[in-house]
């Protein structure tokens, strides 16, 4: 028979605690670990059930004052303590908790847990569309995707029954009548806390009141919630930062998220490494690396992803007729310029930079890589363009550096590219519309109007060979890493589809950061609806099915497309084929350098020395704080960029002739 964890107490060890300033009614109730050290207690009072773990440890904390382990001016009912733990300085109480080893709580308030609860898990928020219908249960394990389908295929009511079926049997598991305070955490200068669970590692500091919510923590990614943040039915994920005064009210803040400077949230979500300051945000939808800086933003019923929101952007998802009903959509890349403002509903196509003021509703979403301006209150597109600036290529560059989640059991299943499938079938479709549009414009016109927007006529040949050069670069890229990490023997081995590639005629869909084949994503759905995947590990493990396959779903896609885009004979390409795709990516990557460089160059010519040297010594002045373009590390990698160009055409080439 085991030995009890826990003990009575001793009654030597009882007077030391009375002596100590220690009160209980029911002293049978207190039980402690074998060898409790009683001296390491004082000014405490106890109520209900508590349990004590081991007091002999030390640690020291960020703030570098060692903490010895121990209870001091604490109040505590109905409450486990693990091991090594130090509590000081309770103002309320501790009460309905169970404390795991090495955590901190000083100088608190009370943190309590009040009845029966699943911690903000289940919850049910009005995302994306400010009047309801597109209700998700937000939890702990809620990833990008899975609240991506819950949010936008209502029209599926199985689906979403199930969905939301997963949700609440994970809320049940977790509902509990006790908060968990994870191991290894440390909770300072807090006023309440009330039906929060805390994981472990978390750093919890000047907080003013949570109530009813989950802190997702990791030993190996810290969760940090600060000074002067209110939140109430909320889950904060791995490794995110909250602080500076926040205001969050039906809310997830998403893995390596930051969040302060007064950010205000409501009935919102925002995905992994997003982050949220000084702005307002209402029923938004914000997918991964979705960004807003500026105190005078307001984003509202909106879907966003790998999105920067210039200052003064916002939006109205009101006519004024049936209440707050429109929402929008960015997809994946969009920027908006400064006082930008879009009047839902309208569509965004992916990577597109958005200026001005807009009043019509529109669809841009065939035509990514785009300009979105205003001219004489009037919205106008330049397709393509976009993709030939500096800000897109060092977008695509910088996200996967910028990934913050540490922990090994990521959430959001996260595909970077900036040209895939994705936006590689839309350039197609939008490069057959400009010339089509061409085609029937009369010459005498100087707009064209395509899904609510107009298209200068003399811009509509010069931008579909812009989305030709794209996809010239795009294809070429995805050869060479092919023939880099493959190396195939024969030419028939390259040319195949990979095994349990999808059909190379899919359609292809952004699953909020996680780029899909369709057919992958309908198993899925089939697999749901089946009741094969019925709780959230499941599903997330399907999400990284889903990514595993992204390569060679990607080949089978190009080289189903190879024939339309370079005008193959469809079903015999050759070495020589393959060969001519190479030469058209080295000249289409080098103009895309050239045109990136010039853009790039902008920042060290004319007028942008304006403001430097003020005394008289302008190019010095300049050039001593900003430095020269041709040593410029943005300009250097560039050319390393030509260099690898010709390098990996060699090499390709030669592989090419060993088939």
């Amino acid at each position: 028979m085991s030995k009890p964890k826990y003990l009575h107490l001793t009654p030597a060890a009882i007077k030391i605690l009375k002596k100590n300033g220690c009160w209980s009614r029911h002293w049978e109730k207190v039980k402690v670990s074998k060898g409790f050290d009683p001296t390491r207690i004082a000014g405490t009072i106890f109520r209900g059930k508590v349990r004590i773990g081991s007091l002999d440890g030390q640690f020291i904390p960020r703030d570098g004052i060692r903490r010895y382990a121990g209870i001091f001016d604490a109040n505590l009912h109905n409450v486990t303590i693990g091991d090594n733990c130090h509590i000081s300085n309770i103002n309320g109480w501790l009460s309905n908790l169970v404390i795991e080893d090495r955590v901190l709580i000083e100088d608190v308030g009370s943190i309590v847990c009040q009845g029966e609860t699943t911690f903000g898990n289940g919850h049910s928020i009005e995302v994306l569309n400010e009047g309801g219908g597109r209700e998700l249960k937000i939890t702990e394990m809620t990833s990008a995707q899975t609240a991506y389908l819950t949010t936008l295929y209502r029209h599926d009511s199985e689906l979403i029954t199930t969905l939301d079926q997963i949700a609440d049997k994970y809320a049940g598991s977790v509902r509990s009548d006790r908060a968990t305070i994870g191991e290894g955490s440390f909770i300072f200068h807090c006023q309440n806390i009330v039906n929060v669970k805390i994981g472990k590692g978390a750093i919890l500091r000047g907080i003013q009141n949570l109530k009813e919510g989950s802190i997702a923590s990791a030993l190996d990614a810290s969760t940090f919630v600060g000074d002067g943040v209110i939140a109430k039915d909320f889950i904060i994920q791995k490794g995110a930062h909250v602080s500076d005064g926040a205001l969050l009210q039906g809310a997830l803040i998403g893995e390596g998220t930051r969040i302060g400077k007064q950010f205000s949230a409501e009935n919102s979500v925002l995905f992994s490494n997003s982050e949220g300051f000084h702005s307002e945000v209402c029923s938004i939808f914000a997918g991964p690396y979705s960004v807003t800086h500026h105190r005078s933003t307001l984003l509202i019923a909106g879907m966003f992803s790998f999105f920067n929101a210039g200052s003064g952007t916002n939006q109205s998802n009101h006519m004024y007729k049936l209440g707050p009903l429109h929402q929008g959509i960015l997809e994946r890349g969009c920027k908006t310029g400064s006082s930008s403002y879009l009047l839902w509903p309208s569509r965004v196509g992916a990577f597109s930079a958005i200026m001005g003021k807009h009043y019509a509703n529109f669809d841009t979403s065939d035509f990514p890589f785009s300009y979105v301006n205003e001219d004489g209150g009037k919205s106008t597109l330049v397709p393509g363009m976009n993709f030939f600036t500096v800000g897109t290529m060092r977008d695509g560059l910088k996200w996967p550096l910028r990934d913050r989640r540490t922990n090994a059991d990521k959430l959001d299943q996260l595909i970077f590219n900036v040209l895939s499938p994705y936006t590689g079938q839309k350039m197609i479709k939008g490069q057959a519309t400009l010339l089509e549009l061409y085609a029937n414009a009369e010459r005498g016109q100087e707009y064209v109007s395509h899904a609510g927007i107009l298209i200068k006529r003399l811009l509509l040949k010069t931008c579909s060979r812009y989305y030709r050069m794209a996809l010239e670069k795009y294809f070429g890229d995805v050869l060479v890493a092919r023939l880099q990490e493959k190396t195939p023997a024969e030419l028939s081995q390259l040319i195949t589809p990979p095994v349990g590639a999808v059909d190379g005629n899919a359609f292809w869909v952004d699953i909020s950061g996680l780029l899909c084949a369709k057919p992958r994503l309908d198993d899925l759905l089939d697999s749901l609806k089946s009741g094969m995947v019925t709780d959230t590990s499941s599903l997330l493990q399907e999400f990284e099915t889903i990514h595993a396959h992204y390569v060679d779903d990607e080949w089978s896609w190009i080289l189903q497309s190879l024939p339309e885009v370079f005008g193959f004979k469809e079903g015999d390409i050759s070495v020589d084929d393959l060969k001519s795709v190479l030469e058209k990516w080295k000249i289409s990557s080098g103009k895309l350098l050239n045109m990136v460089e010039m853009d790039a160059s902008k920042e060290f010519e004319g007028n942008v020395r304006t403001g430097f040297g003020i005394d008289g010594y302008q190019d010095a002045d300049f050039d001593a704080v900003r430095g020269s373009f041709e040593a410029n590390s943005f300009k250097q990698q560039l050319d390393d960029m030509r260099q690898k160009i010709e390098t990996d055409l060699e090499q390709s080439i030669d592989i090419l002739n060993n088939l």
